[in-house]
């Protein structure tokens, strides 16, 4: 059972697959030993200081941005430091060595979920414009090691089949 985080709630279900790439034809297709996903959606507000007062009814508020996280139980290297993900240019990599990231232009999530029926669904989270900015190995549950990809999104939605 793998684990989706959305800061929100916990979607329970078996995560599927992984594709990175950029489209569903071109890139890597990560099926097994994926532990969990989580995301977050960020969108702070500030309080405008306004001169000579001690409070403020206006609001700043930037533009929003999700976080995402990837664990596995290995090391998914191909998929992020040698698989082109943009479809213009080649070798466009997800993560480079000394490098600056490039935006993955192909990149979903998918899980088998229940429905409140006990129906099972397809859960598919698409990330808009993410980028994956750096990755870690840890000791995880059981003494394994887990691989961490984090990154970030424009926007992050999904779709249930």
């Amino acid at each position: 059972m793998a684990l989706i985080d959305v800061g929100t709630e916990k979607v329970n279900g078996r995560i599927t697959n992984v594709h990175v790439g950029y489209d569903a034809t071109h890139g890597v297709n990560i099926k097994s030993g994926i532990v969990e996903f989580e995301y977050r959606r960020i969108h702070d507000a500030k309080r405008a200081n306004v001169a000579n007062s001690k409070t403020s009814s206006e609001i700043f508020q930037p533009h929003s941005n999700f976080t995402w996280q990837l664990t596995f139980l290995s090391d998914c290297r191909a998929a992020f430091f040698a698989t082109d993900v943009q479809v213009a240019g080649g070798n466009q990599y997800a993560l480079v060595d000394n490098g600056d990231s490039n935006n993955i232009e192909y990149f979903r999530v998918i899980m088998t979920i229940e429905d409140e029926g006990g129906t099972s669904k397809t859960r598919t989270y698409i990330i808009w414009n993410g980028r994956a900015l750096r990755n870690s190995a840890r000791i995880g549950r059981d003494e394994d090691a887990e691989y961490v990809y984090e990154g970030d999104a424009e926007y992050i939605s999904y779709s249930d089949a």
